[in-house]
């Protein structure tokens, strides 16, 4: 079977580069090997290597924004227009990949720290869950682990909106008549995940090192397990040869 390709926005110094790889294949159900991983910071893949892979996943990022107008930034835009949605490769995109997505289709990516959302957050879904084989499961409201000061305002056209929180419009989409899913939550990440996460990035999202008790972040983190199960879901999908539309 071929592997799953996953595209980082990462420095390689990040000791959360690696964990990000381990943190998509323990949620997926996959060893490490099944997960090639390709920086996106040395620019995109071409379209041989996305042909040797069953499926792309594109993570978060660290000190990165899908704002940028770096020109790896920009040509992993046009990769996700042209190639991911354009020839419509399976690929799950993960919070700076959702807001990359959207920027490649047109959307407004806008950085919002006061809406920011660190934690383990609640997530409303839409009506346009009814009868997808990959979200169709989720009850109205679910817990799912979060880190993010950008989004995008709204969904982009030619996708449906799947869900959403208090502080974010959009926190999963699909792109209409295409296997190309995105979530603004970190679904591949558990609560002991987001806590590491968190502590690593704990500058850029204003917290303060102290009594964990006293951090609300910390204090904020639950399980959050069907959120969770949806890379597992994806997994299976892709791996069974599945159509996930």
């Amino acid at each position: 079977m071929k592997p799953f390709l996953l595209l980082q926005a990462r420095d390689h110094d990040d000791p959360m580069a690696d964990h990000e790889w381990s943190s998509f294949a323990d949620a997926m159900g996959v060893t490490r090997d099944q997960i090639h991983t390709w920086s996106l910071l040395q620019g995109a893949p071409d379209g041989e290597t996305l042909d040797r892979h069953a499926a792309v996943l594109i993570g978060g990022s660290g000190a990165y924004s899908a704002r940028g107008e770096q020109q790896w930034v920009e040509a992993a835009a046009r990769l996700i227009r042209d190639e991911l949605v354009g020839r419509g490769r399976q690929t799950f995109a993960v919070c700076f990949g959702l807001q990359l997505l959207g920027r490649a289709l047109g959307e407004t990516v806008i950085h919002d720290p006061d809406n920011r959302e660190v934690g383990t957050y609640e997530v409303y879904t839409t009506e346009h869950i009814e009868g997808c084989e990959l979200f169709g499961h989720l009850p109205a409201t679910f817990h799912a682990q979060q880190g993010h000061n950008d989004r995008i305002l709204n969904a982009p056209e030619g996708t449906k909106r799947l869900a959403h929180s208090a502080l974010a419009e959009v926190q999963a989409l699909v792109v209409e008549g295409k296997p190309v899913w995105a979530t603004q939550f970190h679904p591949e990440l558990d609560e002991s995940g987001n806590r590491l996460r968190y502590m690593r990035y704990i500058e850029n999202y204003g917290g303060l090192r102290g009594p964990e008790e006293e951090d609300p972040v910390l204090s904020s983190l639950k399980p959050s397990p069907l959120a969770t199960n949806l890379l597992n879901r994806f997994a299976r999908m892709v791996l069974e040869g599945r159509d996930t539309l």
